[in-house]
């Protein structure tokens, strides 16, 4: 796929090493539900030139309800409040069509799923600049151009889309037809692994843990029995196995094998970033 793209000239030989560099990345945080969504869509802001993004699950894309599974924001520093974002989020959880443009997006694309449209692909600037999307959404932002790309979750065969949008500050250029098949390819590839080796949001996550659980559960999945934890973090075997029993029914399994079978199964790292955080 990606060396197709790469003769067309969409992408350079240097775009596709960064999609395999940026997917296996993800995949060694695909544990973390929050992790890997977070350093995607940071690493796609800094392969498009993008100032701010989102990067979520929705369902019922094709009926237009388009309701929200979960999403994370990825921003510099000082570029919003958390508050001001979880406003505007709050507002599309009650109204589906707060933002008719990405209704618009999920209308184009009902029979040609993943492809990745800036705002100048179907809106044309007259009706942008009056539009709710500018004026409610963007503006007060600081945002103007953007791209949208959805593709079908395929481990499910409910209508459910993993997606991310991308923008760039008022008074910057539009993105590119490379930034956008840098998203689409980036997309058409995570996309297969969601719900794999890349955590879902309804899936519960190691960050979800107390620090000293995390400690735990990362020895547990290094092949630790409860005497060795204990003695490698100074805990009493007895704290060790109420850690343990915890971390068995945060995971819905009954036991070691079973919690190791469930890391082997989704192909996830033996890196863990979260027992240190």
């Amino acid at each position: 796929m990606w060396g197709n793209m790469s003769k067309s000239g969409q992408l350079r030989s240097r775009d596709v090493r960064d999609l395999f560099q940026v997917v296996g990345e993800c995949r060694e945080l695909g544990d973390d539900r929050a992790a890997w969504r977070s350093h995607l869509i940071g690493r796609l802001a800094t392969l498009t030139g993008a100032d701010a993004g989102l990067k979520g699950e929705m369902a019922d894309c094709r009926s237009g309800k388009n309701t929200d599974l979960g999403v994370i924001i990825w921003a510099p520093e000082g570029f919003k409040p958390p508050a001001y974002w979880s406003e505007h989020l709050a507002r599309f959880r009650e109204n589906p069509g707060y933002s008719p443009a990405l209704s618009t997006y999920h209308h184009l694309t009902r029979t040609d799923p993943g492809r990745a449209l800036s705002r100048e692909d179907f809106i044309a600037d007259r009706d942008w600049y009056g539009s709710h999307d500018f004026l409610k959404i963007n503006e007060p932002l600081g945002v103007d151009a953007i791209i949208w790309c959805f593709r079908p979750i395929l481990s499910t065969a409910a209508d459910e889309n993993t997606g991310v949008i991308l923008a760039r500050n008022k008074g910057r250029r539009d993105f590119s037809k490379r930034d956008r098949a840098i998203v689409r390819e980036a997309h058409a590839v995570i996309s297969t692994l969601v719900g794999g080796a890349l955590a879902r949001f309804a899936e519960p996550s190691p960050t979800d843990l107390s620090p000293r659980a995390r400690q735990v559960l990362a020895c547990i999945l290094e092949g630790d029995g409860d005497k060795q934890i204990a003695t490698r973090l100074g805990l009493s075997t007895n704290t060790v196995n109420h850690y343990a029993k915890a971390i068995f029914r945060h995971f819905g399994v009954q036991s070691r094998p079973e919690l190791l079978a469930r890391w082997i199964r989704r192909g996830w790292c033996k890196s863990f970033p979260w027992a240190h955080q």
